[in-house]
């Protein structure tokens, strides 16, 4: 049970890792939680590897800040593989003729993990974007 438990936490834990990831711009610091084979794929872009997706995450420079805040998750462990999905909202702030604005995505990360050597790894994470909302932050 205690095993079980604890592999639970995993899809979670790597969440959370993430979003801080992205949202603090410490970008190498996917190097501890994705394998160098890691694949992404989300509407009009994808990267074939770990190198390739820290790469992409340039264009966060469009960006003076983001916020991800993660929702639900669900899925199923296979020994040490697990396939499941995180919810969440996707915040990105930026300024467009003098105005700051704040453009949210409603994302579903399709998640593929796998335990190697007891700690969590993210193999794929392929990004579905459900909704989009572009609004003046008002400040």
């Amino acid at each position: 049970m205690g095993d079980r438990t604890v592999k639970n936490t995993i899809p979670y834990d790597l969440a959370v890792r993430y979003a801080r990831y992205v949202d603090d711009r410490e970008f190498e610091s996917f190097r501890e939680i994705m394998v160098p084979d890691f694949t992404q794929e989300g509407p009009g872009f994808a990267s074939g590897s770990l190198d390739q997706f820290i790469a992409n995450l340039s264009l966060l420079e469009n960006y003076s800040a983001t916020f991800h805040l993660i929702g639900q998750q669900t899925g199923v462990w296979h020994g040490d593989h697990y396939v499941g999905e995180t919810w969440g909202v996707a915040s990105h702030i930026y300024s467009k003729e003098g105005e700051v604005r704040k453009f949210d995505m409603g994302i579903r990360y399709a998640d593929v993990i796998d335990v190697i050597d007891g700690d969590g790894w993210f193999v794929s994470r392929n990004l579905n974007v459900v909704w989009t909302q572009d609004l003046p932050t008002g400040t």
